[in-house]
């Protein structure tokens, strides 16, 4: 009887021994953020029929509203943004109409848009009200490939956040010809719409399960997995910049067609 109990204690302390060891691990996470749902469109009546109207659009870009007066350092900025706008439109098969002139007609203001717009033969002015690569965008959802698992940052002590920041373009559409707005659009992208791999160094018990009561940290690269959150951000240079031009202005152009 005594050599009885003494057996069941031992395997009573052995399986929670057992059960307490684990060990750290580093698994990789996925966080994806679908921007486009941010994405708002206006479009007028005419709009469509205008775009159906013309074989090859004709654009121009023209400066937000009050341009001249932002500091030095915010209009070079701004003016390369153009520059690669204006680079992705002919890229994709457009004719682009110089930016510059289209400013000086209508500054001099003794023509009309339509005037303006046979001057600079265009059918098109793509007005540039805002754009911005770092809105801040908090995402909680994430995966961990290797146990195919679904989780959220909620659900653990000491880990919070990925930072998928925005890019948004917002810009307004004037059709030239009729002088009317056509359209107004506010697009946005994000480094993890297609899905973004990140590290996560984890408690993993002996089971298998990961413990997130227990601290765990997170990191783009896996020899660097020490940090709390992480951010992903286009406004790290022009090159980076480039990236989110890219994808806003095909999502612009898909605005642009006549059967959209």
């Amino acid at each position: 009887m005594k050599s009885n109990l003494i057996y069941i204690s031992t395997l009573v302390i052995s399986t929670l021994m057992i059960q307490s060891c684990g060990s750290y691990k580093t698994f990789t996470g996925t966080v994806k953020h679908d921007a486009s749902l941010n994405n708002e469109v206006t479009k007028s009546v005419e709009f469509k029929s205008y775009l159906e109207s013309r074989d090859k659009i004709k654009f121009v870009l023209r400066s937000p509203e009050g341009f001249t007066k932002f500091p030095e350092d915010e209009q070079k900025k701004m003016n390369e943004t153009f520059s690669q706008i204006e680079k992705e439109l002919i890229l994709n098969g457009h004719k682009v109409k110089d930016r510059f002139l289209l400013e000086l007609l209508l500054d001099k203001g003794d023509m009309s848009l339509q005037q303006v717009g046979k001057a600079i033969d265009t059918d098109i002015i793509i007005e540039i009200i805002d754009i911005d690569f770092n809105v801040p965008n908090h995402v909680k959802s994430f995966s961990i490939k290797e146990k195919g698992i679904n989780t959220n940052f909620d659900n653990w002590n000491n880990i919070e956040y990925i930072d998928c920041r925005l890019a948004v373009l917002q810009c307004r559409v004037t059709l030239v010809e009729v002088g009317n707005v056509g359209g107004i659009f506010n697009f946005y992208v994000s480094g993890c719409d297609k899905g973004n791999d990140f590290y996560i160094n984890a408690y993993e018990q002996w089971s298998g399960n990961l413990d997130n009561t227990k601290e765990a940290n997170v990191g783009w690269n896996y020899g660097n997995v020490s940090f709390k959150t992480l951010t992903h951000s286009y406004d790290i240079n022009m090159m980076t910049r480039q990236k989110a031009i890219e994808r806003l202005v095909k999502v612009l152009l898909s605005e642009l067609k006549p059967n959209s």
